[in-house]
């Protein structure tokens, strides 16, 4: 397997395999030690494939680590002195908390969007009598329209991208949940500077967004990652 991964043509999906097998015990021929002396040897300083990486963001080196403790006494040991109390697993998802903040980020957004227009609606309900019935669905649903897919889009894009594991997806998605807490922000700034603090201190979703964007934050970009 692992001469397999150092193939030039190997794929992520090859890597992947590679961990997987090293996650299983030694089994048939292969004795506990010869396991041993081949995970020492991916987690070799020098070793490149210790660090390709699966679609998880684990690393071989990683994974061998995990495998060696795993054989327990006396393998574990051996252990690098260099990677003891060290673990490289990376962040491989927002995970549940994440998940229900960026939701809550979204579901606040959207119904202050909402509030707002229905706000406004009220408000030009008297001049609305003598306008064209498709002049006023327009202004009407393109508003609604656009103020949803700004509140809930970012995040989707951004969770969509960690439960799939497509890192530029899960960036354009981040990216996007920024822009809204930089804005929300500067509208906060806006605010304080010319009427003081105010409720909308408090109410503006600038905290929120900046959580949101802070749990979907892009994974860090793999090293000698394939595919």
């Amino acid at each position: 397997m692992a001469d397999a991964v150092r193939s030039p043509d190997a794929t992520r999906a090859d890597t992947d395999l590679l961990i997987a097998a090293l996650g299983q015990a030694p089994t048939g021929a292969e004795t506990p030690r010869a396991r041993a002396d081949l995970l020492l040897a991916l987690m070799a300083p020098g070793q490149p494939l210790g660090d390709r990486a699966g679609r998880e963001g684990v690393t071989v080196r990683q994974a061998a680590k995990d495998a060696l403790m795993a054989l327990g006494h006396p393998y574990a040991l051996e252990l690098p002195p260099e990677l003891v109390g060290r673990d490289a697993r990376p962040r491989t998802r927002p995970g549940g908390l994440g998940i229900a903040v960026a939701t809550a980020a979204m579901l606040y957004q959207t119904g202050l969007f909402y509030g707002v227009l229905l706000h406004d609606g009220v408000v030009h309900t008297q001049y609305s009598i003598h306008r064209p019935p498709e002049q006023l669905t327009a202004e009407r649903v393109v508003p609604w329209a656009l103020f949803t897919l700004s509140g809930v889009l970012p995040c989707l894009l951004a969770l969509g991208g960690h439960a799939l594991k497509r890192r530029r997806l899960q960036l354009t998605g981040w990216l996007l949940i920024l822009a809204q807490a930089l804005l929300w922000t500067g509208a906060v700034g806006i605010s304080w500077a010319s009427i003081g603090p105010s409720a909308f201190t408090l109410l503006a979703p600038w905290h929120v967004a900046g959580l949101s964007a802070w749990v979907t934050r892009p994974l860090p970009k793999s090293p000698r990652s394939l595919g």
